[in-house]
């Protein structure tokens, strides 16, 4: 009798445990996000040095937070830390294949450490799976700068242009099918995504007057 009381403790204690550290991992999850957030605001206002600290401190708590892992990555390869930031960009495209940004992050740093034959290398597999990403031309674009071919230069540029372009007649589709519907924010917000892939080629003023048109045609 006396064994199973002992027993019975000891299950007890055991899954009090298990709850702690269960509850304190959730604890450090929690902090962690907290803690990538602010360093998100503090990278977007361009205060690296601070988003550093935090971002560190986010991975710290909880080293599967990929994206503060990435957060990190970005922000010292603009504090001009290109090798340190490749390392971390490296690690990521190794853990997460499928990790898209990682592995544009991971080719643009091998090319500003001049390493060319392993940039071609890595640029040419994501050019066979990732034809439609004009990151992709416009690394090939730098990779033709950084080795004085202006000829690839500019057909790579050329061939990111072509991609963008597509998108934002994509995104003007899209636009009139809303207006249509009468869901006017909801176009607006499309519209919004064509005129910052346009650029300053077009206000959205334009843009709307081509929509108007279009929809008269219709």
């Amino acid at each position: 009798m006396k064994s199973i009381k002992i027993a019975s403790f000891f299950s007890i204690f055991i899954a009090l445990n298990i709850m702690l550290i269960s509850c304190d991992r959730r604890a450090k999850q929690v902090e962690a996000e907290r803690l990538y957030i602010a360093a998100v605001d503090a990278y977007t206002g361009e205060q690296f040095t601070d988003s550093l600290e935090l971002v560190r401190l986010a991975i710290k708590l909880d080293r599967n937070l990929y994206q503060a892992s990435f957060l990190e990555g970005r922000i010292l390869f603009f504090l001009d830390q290109i090798e340190e930031a490749e390392k971390k960009f490296s690690i990521l495209v190794k853990k997460y294949p499928g990790f898209t940004e990682a592995r544009i992050w991971y080719i643009r740093c091998l090319v500003l450490k001049n390493d060319f034959t392993t940039a071609q290398k890595y640029l040419d597999e994501e050019l066979s799976f990732n034809q439609t990403d004009w990151r992709v031309y416009n690394l090939y674009s730098l990779l033709a700068q950084r080795t004085d071919n202006f000829e690839e230069r500019i057909a790579m540029n050329r061939r990111a242009e072509n991609i963008l372009t597509t998108s934002a007649s994509v995104y003007i589709d899209m636009a009139v099918t809303w207006y249509t519907l009468g869901l006017n924010d909801r176009a607006q917000f499309y519209l919004e995504k064509a005129q910052n892939i346009l650029g300053t080629n077009y206000s959205l003023q334009e843009l709307e007057n081509v929509i108007n048109r279009l929809l008269q045609e219709q």
